[in-house]
């Protein structure tokens, strides 16, 4: 299943080979950014398309069956294994400087699914169920990604030094930048208590593009 672009109405495929499952994280090192949807009760006589999504924050856990509203660039078939980013509902909508409480920030996750089936679909976006088969919270990368040394200055090249701090704390520090909302990156930094920084999620968005790549990068000292 794949969907056509609402701007430009070609049809967006997969043109990489699918990522590797990273077998100690139990999640794959990259990730779509779909829409988690919630409904209460009331809604759910009505047409899936036409509810109106509740404004609950309910994170995944192992087991669960739950609803993605997805779109290009995913592309996936029933049965069909693959990760998602989990973040509370103002924050995918609005940034992390949405976070209505610190605790919102930690239940960010990436989220191991099997695509079960069609809810309802047209050209440009669907309805599907899956289910959730592990969760790792974002916090988590450090402790389980291997430590990868790189040459790319990641801290100091992020956003052509034009970047925006979304969120900061003692330890996460969550940046983007965008060229006029067209294309844009984010960037997930944790300063471990040496005061060490480690990039352990990446994310791009374009055009034909919204994903996340997580990992543990450092620079050598």
């Amino acid at each position: 299943m794949n969907f056509l672009c609402r701007c430009c109405k070609k049809r967006i495929v997969r043109e990489t080979e699918k990522p590797q499952l990273n077998k100690i994280a139990g999640v794959h090192q990259s990730a779509y950014h779909m829409e988690w949807a919630v409904f209460d009760d009331e809604e759910m006589s009505r047409p899936i398309e036409e509810r109106k999504w509740s404004e609950r924050n309910i994170q995944p856990k192992a087991g669960d069956r739950r609803i993605l509203r997805v779109k290009a660039p995913f592309d996936e078939e029933p049965g069909g294994v693959f990760t998602t980013l989990y973040e509370p509902w103002q924050m995918f909508y609005n940034g992390w400087g949405s976070a209505e409480s610190p605790e919102d920030i930690g239940k960010a996750c990436a989220v191991l699914c099997r695509f079960d089936e069609v809810l309802w679909a047209d050209d440009f976006t669907a309805f599907i169920t899956v289910e959730v088969l592990n969760v790792l919270p974002v916090i988590r990368f450090p402790e389980v990604f291997p430590e990868t040394v790189t040459d790319r200055r990641f801290f100091e090249d992020f956003g052509f030094g034009d970047a925006w701090t979304e969120y900061e704390d003692a330890h996460l520090l969550y940046r983007t930048w965008s060229a006029q909302g067209d294309c844009g990156d984010a960037q997930l930094i944790y300063t471990d208590d040496s005061g060490r920084r480690h990039e352990i999620m990446n994310g791009y968005f374009g055009t034909h593009y919204d994903e996340y790549t997580f990992g543990n990068d450092v620079n050598q000292e």
